[in-house]
């Protein structure tokens, strides 16, 4: 490999741009995707008494960590795609198309 090797796009980059738009489409459905369900464990209308009160504490801490976890994918995502240059070598983008 040498320096005048012709530098291309780097497809991680690329894959990486394309994760995190993806993602961002999808976190507030992620984000809410156990709203539904601990609002009506915790109404009155699907069950009632301290196992229901019991379930509905144990959803409610799953939602709030849900939302936590999928608030950091796209910082993580955004660090990642940072640490990318813009431009590699054409060898070292074949060898990211062929998992070497």
């Amino acid at each position: 490999m040498t320096d005048a090797e012709p530098k291309v796009a780097n497809p991680r980059r690329a894959d990486l741009e394309r994760l995190r738009s993806d993602l961002a489409k999808e976190v507030d459905a992620l984000k809410n995707a156990l709203k539904g369900p601990t609002e009506e464990i915790g109404g009155s209308d699907v069950w009632v008494g301290k196992n229901a009160r019991t379930w509905h504490r144990e959803l409610e801490g799953r939602h709030k960590r849900l939302g936590e976890q999928v608030g950091k994918l796209l910082p993580i995502i955004d660090a990642a795609i940072r640490a990318e240059p813009e431009k590699v070598t054409a060898s070292d983008a074949r060898r990211y198309h062929h998992g070497v």
